[in-house]
Order: structure tokens, then C-alpha cells, then sequence
């Protein structure tokens, strides 16, 4: 069951997203060129902080946004029905309403 998306916030959405994704795409594309510099000397466990860093503050973004579908699906009831795997409340219902359209066409 998809939610319905609100356009004007969505374009919104899609507008300063966009910008921030790409400022963010900038800073991480000029760190390359320091690798290849002589200017600059580090270690690999250096590299490595750097870029556990940077992965930890992505993975928490990321949960953030993915925390509001979670929210949805926690909200979901699961249940149990033989010969399935537990699937949601609103899945037995479509079953259900799968089933008994079936059983009316074979009438």
C-alpha cells in the first residue's frame, strides 16, 4: 500500500535535495585529487578514520529517511497463516479478497 505523496512538498523535495546531494557529491569528489598530491602525507589508518567517518554520518542519513517507511511497517500487524511466510494483516485481507473473487468466477 503506497502512500500518497504531497506534489508541492515533493518538488521541494526534489529541488534542495538535489542541490544538497550534489554539494555533497563536490566535497567528496575534491578529496580524490589529494591522494594523487605530493603536497600531503598520511598513513592508511588515516584514510581509513576519514572514510569510516564520512560512511557513519551516510548510514545515519539514510536511516533517517528510511525511519519514516519503518514507522509505517512497524504499524503493519503481522500475522500467521499456514503456508506463508507471517505476512501483514493487509496482505491476508488481499488474499482473502483474492481468494473469493476467484471461488465467484469458478461459480
Amino acid at each position: 500500500m503506497e502512500r500518497e505523496v504531497n506534489e508541492e512538498k515533493r518538488a521541494k523535495f526534489i529541488e534542495f535535495a538535489g542541490k544538497r546531494v550534489n554539494n555533497v557529491l563536490h566535497d567528496i569528489q575534491i578529496l580524490e585529487p589529494m591522494a594523487r598530491s605530493n603536497s600531503y602525507d598520511f598513513t592508511k589508518q588515516d584514510v581509513e578514520e576519514m572514510f569510516s567517518a564520512i560512511q557513519d554520518t551516510l548510514e545515519g542519513a539514510k536511516e533517517e529517511f528510511n525511519r519514516k517507511f519503518e514507522e509505517k511497517a512497524k504499524a503493519s500487524k503481522k500475522v500467521f497463516s499456514f503456508g506463508t511466510s507471517t505476512i501483514t494483516k493487509e496482505e491476508v485481507i488481499e488474499n482473502n479478497i483474492e481468494e473469493n473473487a476467484g471461488e465467484e468466477l469458478n461459480v
